[in-house]
């Protein structure tokens, strides 16, 4: 999800793979996928920024999950845990001929 400011002020957070576009004239309006229209204080460059910084996070912690190193890489659980709680076993590549 992404934080938005509104442009009355109100926060608001997004899930970016329901925006279907962002439109760039007086004011930013972002448009989901729902047909729900968002104007907000940020510029384009700053939305897609955000989408951006999101789904980079979301491939990180996909890459440390599949390499076992915590079960829990963006804290989603709270801190009781385990860093080993739900981990999958160790990944051996496979050498074809």
């Amino acid at each position: 999800m992404i934080g938005l400011t509104r442009r009355t002020g109100e926060r608001c957070r997004l899930d970016p793979d329901h925006i279907e576009r962002v439109e760039a004239g007086n004011d930013t309006v972002v448009i989901t996928t729902d047909g729900s229209h968002y104007c907000v204080r940020e510029t384009v460059d700053q939305v897609i920024g955000r989408i951006v910084e999101d789904r980079a996070g979301v491939i990180a912690a996909c890459y440390v999950l599949d390499r076992g190193e915590d079960a829990d890489p963006q804290r989603l659980g709270g801190p009781g845990t385990a860093p080993q709680a739900h981990a999958p076993a160790a990944v051996h590549p496979i050498r074809l001929p």
